[in-house]
C-alpha cells in the first residue's frame, strides 16, 4: 500500500512540475512579477509592523522604503533602496543621489522596464495623483504636474529641488539601447496624517 502511495506521489509531483511549466512558457516575466510583488509587499507590511527593516527575499541587497500607489488605476509599488546596485526589475528603486521618499527635496526613483511591470507609467497624466507611504515621514499626496521624453544625459530633471517632489525615470521607449528617459514629476500636494 505504502508503494503505490509513494509512486502516485512522484507521479502527482511530475505532472504538477509539467503543468506549471508548461503554463509558465512566455509567461515567466508575469508570473516573477507576481511572487516578487507579493514578497516585496509582506517586506514593506513586516517592515512596518516590526520598525526593522525586512528583506524582502533572503539574498537581496535591497530594503522597502516607501508604497507609492496610483489610487485611480488600482497601483500599488513598493519603492526599493540602492537603485544603482542592482535592485529588483519588479520594483520601483530610489536613486541613492537623491532625498528619501516622502523628505523634502526632489527624491528620484527609477523604474527599470516601462513596457512590463511598469506599464501604469505610460497611463500617467498631468494631474493625476499619486499617494506615497514613508516609513520616515509619513503619507504625502502628490499630483503630476508634468511629463517628458529627456536625453539620458539630460539631468536637469533629477537636481535637488526646494520642495517635496517626487521624479519617476524609465527608460524610453523601453529598449537598452535607447537614449532617452521617459520622466515622470509629481508635485507635493498635501499631508496625510
Amino acid at each position: 500500500m505504502k508503494k503505490h502511495l509513494r509512486w502516485g506521489s512522484i507521479i502527482l509531483g511530475i505532472v504538477l512540475c509539467t503543468t506549471t511549466w508548461q503554463f509558465s512558457q512566455g509567461k515567466e516575466v508575469y508570473v516573477q512579477a507576481w511572487l516578487a510583488h507579493g514578497l516585496l509587499h509582506t517586506a514593506w507590511v513586516r517592515t512596518k509592523a516590526s520598525g526593522r527593516q525586512v528583506k524582502p527575499w533572503p539574498w537581496a541587497n535591497t530594503l522597502p522604503l516607501a508604497r507609492l500607489s496610483v489610487p485611480h488605476l488600482n497601483v500599488e509599488q513598493i519603492v526599493l533602496s540602492h537603485a544603482n546596485k542592482g535592485m529588483s526589475a519588479f520594483a520601483l528603486g530610489h536613486s541613492d543621489s537623491s532625498v528619501l521618499p516622502g523628505e523634502l527635496g526632489n527624491s528620484v526613483l527609477n523604474a527599470v522596464h516601462r513596457d512590463t511591470y511598469f506599464a501604469f507609467l505610460k497611463v500617467l497624466k498631468p494631474g493625476d495623483m499619486l499617494v506615497l507611504e514613508s516609513l520616515r515621514s509619513g503619507r504625502w499626496h502628490y499630483q503630476v504636474s508634468a511629463i517628458y521624453i529627456v536625453d539620458k544625459t539630460n539631468t536637469y530633471l533629477v537636481e535637488p529641488s526646494l520642495n517635496r517632489r517626487l521624479t519617476l525615470v524609465s527608460c524610453y521607449p523601453c529598449t537598452y539601447s535607447d537614449n532617452r528617459r521617459y520622466v515622470v514629476v509629481a508635485e507635493e500636494v498635501e499631508r496625510m496624517a
